[in-house]
């Protein structure tokens, strides 16, 4: 047996190794564009507010990470310059970071959410000159860093209220210049809009390049990404317009171009719009659009996996799905930003529940062999893990880089991998089904050449059986009948008998029996009795019309060459009888006009009269009276055109014509 794409096994051997290849393809990508190597990455040791930077790993490339405690000054915004008077403040305390400051006791006071602090960490360098960078990633929500007095870092505008404060979460890599001397790191950080403020990830330190490097592998990898995002998302709309049925390439191009609006506006890009149109973008502005894009395209996912396996997925919780999504973003209008930011984590919590939604009716599809379905499984059982890993992440549960960029890379891939087999399905059934198509089509007209010569054939039959019968009646009952009114010829000289009444009744019968007889004989096939001719004639079926119509009934003949005469004229007589028949029963005509002749390649019949014309309720062309269903039989079994119109002036024209088979006659006519 032949397995093909429409093959079950054959289509599923395809999934899994479509699945392979495409995770193969994933973690490629990923190892190319990893930002860190995470075990490259070392913990600097602080302790009592100095951090001691050792000298040769650092020269060997180490990244460090500043975890430990920091002096906090805690609802002040101090600069340098404050701890440089004589009346230096006195720390509140200390807090490890990278931590959120939310419960910790300073002093008397106990942290909350929001708020704003400075920090004060010492660093000692290792001897000589050393130029360093200082990575300050997503700190919330508004900062400013001194080194040794000098301004090497800022986000946004950090205030003690809300009004002061103006947000802006980002990467920063500042630059850090060092002569072995120890320096000085003062930190302002307020946050008056997010639910926990705090650093949530580390302060990173490594020498000039390093964490650029890094910065820029991901930039380059989230450009990749949504480049690849916009083709894909652009092509599956352009489908979708070209054939508008195909709901399922709306959904994905729609989800392919939110997730563009999410990624590039996100802190899992490190903010890629910025880079690439930087200095006149409203932060706030990215940070709504990118909630908003979030919100909408898990909805889009569900209607995506739904169009997929619509017998799958519930159509109620679809209805669920899109509710959240405006609960969200009325909320979004309606609530502080401190309360938007709770929303957000019910939303991602939302996302998580739908996310296990997905995977169980997907392994169910996978279970049922439904097309597709092992790649739509595999790419949302990355995007769950990422998932669950970026919300752990975001919590503050655990550190790490947000990896749902690459969950929804993988995602898109297997989504685009499912939809590329689909249609690739597609083609081919359409394809198998054209050439059955052509095949049936080939046998069709076989077939139908064969019923065209069957009925010629059957008309041929019927003819030379009209003919035989013509013949006996000639040759059998016109000659016996022949010989009664002889012997009646006869016994009516007898004078005896010669007047009487039943002699002259008998012979008026027998003269109109014979009469009959002939008539009959003729109308059956009206064929000259000499050899010499070669077919039926129709000037005898006109006078013999005329005769008993006493009607107006003319014809005109034109026959360039004797081959003509005998090749379809039985069958135009035929046609003619029946046409000059309903003219002279049913039509009123006064006046019949007959037309035969062979020009141009074409025999062409015309019966025309001056009758009442075709009713209005005639019905359509292959049916109707039996006279009009014979004449339409009979021209199509020879392949001729048949029509039958009202005329131009009132009555009735009756027309058929056919192909010559003994080629263009010649001038001429009979």
């Amino acid at each position: 047996m032949k397995y093909g794409l429409n093959s079950a096994q054959g289509a599923r051997g395809l999934e899994v190794a479509l699945v392979c290849v495409v995770l193969l393809f994933c973690a490629i990508l990923w190892m190319v564009f990893r930002t860190t190597d995470n075990s490259a990455i070392i913990d600097l040791e602080v302790r009592d507010g100095i951090a001691i930077i050792p000298e040769a790993p650092l020269d060997h490339g180490a990244i460090f990470a500043l975890r430990g405690p920091w002096q906090v000054y805690w609802g002040h915004l101090f600069t340098p310059d404050d701890f440089q008077r004589p009346d230096a403040p006195e720390p509140s305390g200390s807090l490890r970071l990278p931590w959120i400051w939310r419960g910790h006791s300073f002093g008397d006071e106990i942290a909350g959410g929001t708020g704003a602090a400075t920090f004060r960490l010492r660093l000692t360098p290792p001897a000589g000159n050393a130029m360093l960078t200082l990575r300050l990633f997503d700190l919330r929500l508004a900062y400013r860093l001194w080194a040794n007095g000098t301004l090497i870092a800022e986000s946004g505008k950090p205030g003690l209220d809300a009004a002061e404060e103006q947000p802006d979460r980002s990467l920063v890599l500042a630059p850090l210049e060092t002569t072995g001397q120890p320096v000085d790191l003062v930190l302002q950080m307020s946050n008056h809009g997010f639910r926990e403020g705090g650093i949530g990830d580390p302060i990173l330190l490594a020498k000039a390049g390093i964490l650029q490097t890094a910065r820029d592998r991901v930039w380059i990898f989230s450009a990749f990404f949504c480049g690849i995002l916009l083709v894909a998302g652009t092509y599956h709309l352009l489908i979708y317009f070209l054939r508008p049925r195909e709901i399922s390439f709306f959904y994905f191009g729609t989800y392919c171009l939110l997730i563009i609006g999410y990624a590039a506006n996100s802190n899992s890009t490190y903010w890629l719009s910025r880079a690439v149109v930087p200095g006149w973008i409203n932060p706030v502005a990215l940070d709504e659009l990118a909630l908003v894009c979030y919100a909408l395209s898990g909805a889009i996912l569900y209607r995506f996996y739904r169009c997929l396996f619509p017998s799958d997925f519930s159509k109620r919780l679809q209805a669920v799905s899109d509710l959240r999504v405006v609960v969200f973003l009325l909320s979004v209008l309606a609530f502080p930003p401190v309360w938007q930011s709770w929303l957000v984590m019910l939303l991602m919590l939302a996302g998580l529940l739908f996310t296990t939604y997905f995977l169980v009716r997907l392994f169910v599809c996978v279970v049922k062999r439904q097309p597709g379905a092992i790649l739509l499984f595999s790419g949302a059982v990355l995007l769950a893990s990422t998932s669950i890993h970026d919300v752990l992440v975001h919590t503050d549960v655990i550190e790490g880089e947000y990896m749902i960029l690459r969950g929804l890379f993988a995602l898109v891939v297997f989504q685009s991998s499912a939809l590329a087999l689909h249609y690739a399905q597609s083609f081919q059934t359409v394809e198998l089904l054209s050439e059955d198509l052509h095949h049936n089509l080939d046998a069709l007209k076989a077939e139908m050449n064969r019923r065209r010569e069957l009925e010629a054939e059957v008309v041929w039959v019927s003819e030379e059986e009209r003919r035989r019968v013509s013949y006996q009646i000639h040759d059998g009952l016109c000659q016996q009948l022949t010989a009664a009114r002889l012997r009646y010829s006869m016994l009516s000289n007898i004078a005896a008998v010669k007047d009487s009444p039943p002699m002259v009744e008998l012979g008026r019968v027998l003269s109109a029996a014979t009469e009959d007889a002939y008539a009959l004989s003729r109308g059956m096939w009206p064929v000259e009795h000499d050899s010499a001719l070669t077919g039926p004639t129709i000037e005898e079926l006109v006078d013999s019309a005329r005769r008993t119509s006493g009607l107006e009934i003319n014809l005109r003949q034109n026959w360039p060459c004797a081959s003509c005469a005998g090749e379809h004229l039985s069958v135009f007589h035929r046609i003619a009888q029946e046409a000059i028949a309903n003219a002279v029963r049913h039509a009123g005509a006064t006046r019949v006009d007959v037309s035969l002749d062979c020009e141009g390649g074409l025999t062409r019949l015309e019966v025309k009269d001056d009758g009442a014309g075709l009713p209005a309720d005639l019905p359509s062309a292959g049916t109707g009276g039996l006279g009009l269903r014979i004449m339409r039989y009979r021209a199509s079994a020879i392949g001729a055109a048949f029509s039958i119109d009202n005329a131009p002036g009132g009555g009735t024209v009756v027309r058929c014509h056919v192909q010559c088979h003994n080629g263009t006659c010649s001038e001429g006519a009979s």
